[in-house]
């Protein structure tokens, strides 16, 4: 296209504003202007120097034609006077300031003006050419000059001072006029170059900026920047690097498409699996599940769902790191995946839960021993940098009796199966039956209400007392007691703390209702010493929970110094389970309570771990015999030869013993006979209000006063 088609393409602002704003269009015009001033400049000194030296002669010629027909044409004048004269004559004629002349012996025969001969070479003007002449520069407005002259054989050399000003007048006014149109060709050939290089690169470039910078700012459509490379006319450089240009940008297209496509499977494969195992997560399993629930129905086959449990990763995880913890998870996973079957489907739940789907004609029986298999497959030994890892599992299985189940619901059957397993060796497996869900939502509704209970204060405190065997009758004075927990709901009555503790244990209700036991024993223990009264000791139960707590013993001490009590007057009573689920923090958590000063017993003692070496190492004060011996005295041999036993235990240790659950004097009996310490139960006195315990106090305080 030719460029003034092009230039036509455009009205005068738009091309002007375009060429404005084009940064190189700018530079490279910045260039060229430079350049051509720089040849210009280098072309004008000596053009100017040439001039000034014309400029110079010529005015030194009409001088030297005016001295000729002044001094020359005349008789030559024979005195020095005459010589003046006629130097006055041409003084201030033809730019001339002032004239002397000497003979060829150095000699002065007239003088006009200032003028001096000191500084001029007169040896070389008397022997060297006729013609020769030297200038001596005064200053940028006067100059002086000096030639030989040879006038009827007689020799004479000639001085004049020259004013140069009108030569410095024309040579600026000539560098002026130079310097314009210089200036004016700069001009030219600069906007000329503009257009030219605007027209022929600078525009194709700026077109490749935008496409460049559009493709970069979309990615995905950049073949929507795609030049037209035929619009470039004649094929040249240019438009193989806009060929170029498309095909690189049909690539990055194609390539982003491809990443965006395996961005999208992999996000899908994240969304559907799990990152740990690789295997399916809940969302896909329940997916899998449905249509296999579906295709199930068509078929006539049957659908069990087994909910897989590790029991004690969480441990292992503690104990060894997350590290060990993932491969154990990675390892259980893979020999999940290698006991599975066509007909089977495998997913992670979540943390160390899993489930298997089992599809096809099978029965209770079949799923029982595939679920006694993988127990069998899971529970073999681990060796994990060098660390050996055997844990145990359980398992929920549920059926899905009827067309009706969803796999949302299936798999909560299994998991309601999975929790009611338990951690009896001995149950390794469970069965959903629908009684399960019903008690399952009847814990749920004690878990609402028991939160509202909390909140709203309806919960309060019974004190059982302890009473001392080793006199009769029995000493009924209360001495110690321990604090129960107890809610009465305004519709069911009273409920049993059997029934609402393991629910605040697994809502994680138990912490913040131990602490509210803890701070209302201390205020009650502090409201009988500010009544008068000789408080008793108050044993309080503590759940395992609380001894997982690092800042348990700072919260204890806080709450004894808040109530003003002694810490002798409260005792912690910790189940063997409790104790020995971590022995290493059992201790640090009791050797801090120590050092408070409060007491210790072991509750229940004799139905956990009872083991000996613990006990040895833990420093507790009392030992409770459990209720379930207490019972059976006078019945079994056995319970009365493990009672004996606890007893004699518990008196070569230095511990205080204490029989809980007695009802019967045959009970007390045996235990006085074998010097038991205290006893607990309905024998004596069943749980009672604190105002009930204050008047027991305060008939002591009366006796005592009497």
């Amino acid at each position: 296209m030719p460029w003034y088609r092009y230039l036509g393409r455009y009205s005068t602002s738009e091309l002007g504003a375009r060429l404005w704003q084009c940064r190189l269009c700018w530079s490279i015009t910045y260039s060229v202007f430079l350049l051509i001033l720089a040849i210009e400049s280098v072309i004008l000194i000596p053009s100017a120097y040439n001039f000034k030296n014309n400029a110079l002669q010529l005015m030194e010629q009409e001088a030297t034609a005016a001295i000729h027909a002044t001094l020359l044409g005349a008789p030559i004048p024979d005195t020095a006077e005459q010589w003046v004269k006629k130097l006055l004559m041409l003084q201030g004629r033809q730019s001339i300031l002032g004239l002397a002349v000497l003979r060829a012996d150095g000699s002065l025969l007239g003088r006009a003006g200032e003028v001096e001969f000191m500084r001029f070479d007169l040896k070389e003007l008397l022997h060297g050419n006729a013609r020769t002449l030297q200038r001596l520069p005064l200053d940028g407005a006067h100059y002086q000059v000096a030639w030989r002259e040879e006038i009827r054989n007689g020799i004479y050399i000639f001085s004049l001072r020259l004013d140069s000003s009108r030569v410095n007048a024309e040579l600026a006014a000539y560098v002026l006029r130079i310097a314009g149109l210089v200036a004016l060709i700069v001009v030219v050939v600069t906007l000329g170059t503009m257009l030219v290089l605007y027209r022929s690169v600078l525009s194709p470039v700026l077109r490749l900026r935008a496409s460049i910078v559009g493709a970069a700012g979309d990615p995905d459509h950049a073949e929507d920047y795609h030049l037209p490379v035929k619009a470039m006319g004649n094929p040249d450089e240019l438009n193989e690097v806009f060929a170029a240009h498309n095909n690189m940008l049909s690539r990055v297209a194609e390539s982003k498409r491809t990443d965006r496509l395996r961005a999208e499977e992999h996000a899908r494969f994240l969304a559907l699996h799990d990152s740990l195992t690789g295997l399916p997560n809940r969302n896909f399993f329940l997916e899998q599940l449905d249509r296999t629930l579906r295709n199930a129905d068509e078929g006539q086959q049957d659908v069990y769902v087994l909910a897989i449990n590790l029991v004690g990763f969480s441990a292992v995880n503690d104990a060894l790191g997350q590290n060990i913890g993932d491969q154990v998870l990675r390892e259980t996973a893979h020999r999940l995946n290698q006991s599975l079957t066509a007909d089977q489907f495998l997913a992670r739940l979540g943390n160390d839960e899993f489930a298997l789907v089992n599809v096809g004609h099978a029965y209770a029986l079949q799923a029982a021993r595939r679920a006694e298999e993988l127990i069998s497959t899971l529970e073999k030994q681990l060796l994990l940098e060098e660390h050996e890892i055997r844990l145990r599992c359980r398992i929920g299985i549920a059926h899905a009796a009827s067309d009706s189940v969803d796999a949302e619901m299936l798999l909560h059957d299994a998991q309601v199966a999975l929790r009611r397993v338990g951690t009896d060796a001995a149950i390794r497996y469970q069965f959903f039956s629908p009684d399960m869900t019903l008690q399952a939502q009847e814990r749920r509704v004690i878990e609402i209400e028991l939160r509202r209970a909390f909140d709203l204060g309806h919960l309060q405190l019974h004190y059982q007392p302890k009473v001392s065997l080793k006199q009769m009758p029995v000493d009924k004075t209360v001495r110690a007691c321990e604090a129960l927990l107890r809610w009465h709901h305004a519709e069911r009555g009273w409920i049993s703390p059997g029934e609402f503790i393991p629910v605040a244990e697994e809502c994680g209700l138990i912490a913040p209702l131990g602490i509210w036991v803890l701070r209302e024993t201390c205020n009650q223990i502090r409201s009988w010493l500010d009544a008068g009264f000789a408080a008793p000791r108050v044993a309080i139960n503590l759940a395992a929970q609380q001894f997982r707590d690092p800042e348990f013993p700072r919260t204890v001490r806080n709450v004894i110094e808040e109530a003003g009590i002694n810490p002798e007057l409260l005792e912690f009573e910790i189940t063997e389970s409790a104790a020995m689920g971590d022995p290493s923090l059992t201790m640090a958590v009791l050797a801090a309570l120590r050092d408070i000063g409060v007491q210790f017993s072991i509750d229940d003692f004799g139905t956990g771990y009872s083991s000996l070496s613990y006990l040895c190492k833990f420093e507790f004060d009392t030992l409770k015999i459990d209720k379930s011996f207490v019972d059976d005295i006078g019945k079994n041999s056995n319970a009365d030869a493990i009672c004996d036993a606890i007893i004699r235990l518990g008196q070569s240790l230095g511990k205080i013993l204490v029989a809980e659950g007695v009802e019967t004097n045959n009970q007390a009996d045996f235990l006085r006979r074998r010097r038991c310490d205290q006893a607990q139960g309905y024998l004596f006195a069943k749980p009672m209000p604190a105002a009930e315990i204050a008047d027991r106090l305060a008939l002591v305080s009366q006796s005592s006063a009497e």
